[in-house]
């Protein structure tokens, strides 16, 4: 799926290709639109700053290995994690998570650290954070999918003991598989991080700066923060999130 947002379309003007993925409430579709609170906030960077974007929406390992390498491009919303630092350049942050592993209830399977969890079986799409995180950890236990729903199919079917998830993304990640929150049990936060607007190291630096100052605008006039209460049960924004650049 694909849309093309249109600013203003000053002199500057540089159209951006943006990759992003079912993962709501950040992004994803609904009825053949796209929304969430990431899409919300790129849309406002869009006319904000005069830089058309087209986005898609697809697999993760699809969009993020395109925004590597292509010219003008980059894929949201994406976590800022050192593995990664010099990949990208970033715009952000957009939101802040905590990441733990969740079993389901009745499984009887407990896990106080990683340790405890490198013998149970998990899935989880490639070039996510938490996969990368895991392996430089020494998980060799991790079968790899394509995308987000995958992933939740298989731990739904019992082909998976443990999902590894965000507690933002966790909600609309068991919608996906018509599951819910007492169906799972929480286990231990094992991953803190927060999030951006990565673009391509191909991208003309000057392009990441217009949008990182729109954004940072954003988040002093009040709109980031009118954004993200639309979107979260919790109506205070980490303070971290509405930290502007120097």
């Amino acid at each position: 799926m694909a849309l093309t947002l249109l600013g203003g379309v000053p002199g500057h003007a540089l159209e951006l290709t943006l990759y992003t993925e079912e993962n709501p409430p950040l992004n994803f579709s609904r009825d053949g639109r796209l929304g969430g609170f990431s899409m919300e906030i790129i849309q406002t960077l869009s006319a904000r700053t005069g830089d058309p974007v087209r986005i898609e929406l697809g697999p993760w390992t699809r969009g993020y290995t395109k925004a590597r390498r292509e010219a003008n491009a980059g894929v949201f919303t994406t976590a800022r994690i050192p593995s990664r630092e010099s990949a990208f350049q970033w715009v952000g942050p957009l939101t802040q998570t905590l990441t733990r592993f969740y079993v389901r209830k009745g499984s009887g399977l407990r896990f106080g650290d990683l340790a405890d969890a490198r013998a149970a079986r998990l899935v989880l799409p490639r070039q996510w954070y938490s996969y990368e995180y895991l392996r430089s950890r020494g998980f060799d236990n991790i079968y790899t999918v394509a995308s987000a729903e995958i992933m939740m199919q298989m731990f739904r079917q019992g082909r998976a003991d443990v999902l590894a998830a965000s507690d933002i993304a966790l909600p609309g990640l068991l919608a996906m598989v018509g599951m819910t929150a007492d169906q799972v049990e929480a286990q231990f936060v094992f991953l803190r991080h927060e999030s951006y607007l990565a673009l391509s190291p191909k991208t003309d630096p000057a392009v990441v700066r217009r949008w990182q100052a729109a954004l940072d605008e954003l988040k002093r006039d009040g709109g980031f923060a009118a954004t993200y209460g639309r979107w979260f049960a919790e109506p205070n924004v980490p303070p971290r999130l509405l930290e502007t650049t120097p």
